[in-house]
């Protein structure tokens, strides 16, 4: 009977120890997953969803900016430098009343392929994006104001989207998903 006992007990304690390590397993393999497909979703840049305002230079304005927020995302520094030219462009050749920082801060993001340049420059264009964004009426889509605290050596920084959800532009994959929703514009 002693030995019987024992069988049994070994079986469960062997059982249990199998069940563990396969659900630690199995955790990781999840954990793992969910981080893979952060990382995707932060490498693809997919195109920004379309906004349209009541003045047509200021969409296309906002709509080359929206693209270079997603390169920023995707830590892109050759498609930010792409999308930062297509804006110099957009703003060069606009009536709107831009501010030549902007224009400086797009420039400095164009002449450059080093993400963490680009991105400190990135936050002079938000500030001066949300102004022109906020002059004119939208007319179809939505944009989101959105905060990151940690940005910017943690003095905080935010930036435009057309999606409620965040990915943020200062950090792309390393913190995606730091931030929050501010303001609906």
């Amino acid at each position: 009977m002693t030995n019987l006992k024992t069988t049994l007990l070994l079986a469960f304690v062997v059982s249990f120890t199998f069940s563990c390590s396969e659900k630690t397993s199995n955790q990781q393999e999840e954990t793992q997953e969910m981080n893979d497909s952060e990382s995707t979703a932060a490498k693809e840049t997919m195109p920004a969803a379309s906004v349209s305002f009541s003045n047509q230079e200021t969409t296309a304005i906002i709509n080359s900016y929206l693209d270079l927020k997603d390169q920023l995302v995707a830590t892109d520094g050759e498609k930010a430098s792409a999308a930062a030219k297509s804006l110099l462009s957009v703003l060069e050749n606009s009536e709107t009343k831009t501010k030549e920082s902007m224009k400086t801060a797009v420039q400095q993001i164009a002449d450059s392929t080093d993400p963490e340049i680009q991105r400190t420059a990135f936050d002079l264009v938000s500030q001066q994006i949300l102004i022109v964004a906020k002059r004119e009426v939208l007319t179809e889509g939505k944009l989101y104001k959105q905060y990151c605290p940690m940005a910017k050596n943690n003095t905080g920084a935010f930036w435009l989207s057309s999606s409620e959800d965040i990915r943020n532009p200062y950090f792309g994959d390393k913190m995606l998903k730091c931030g929050s929703v501010e303001e609906e514009i």
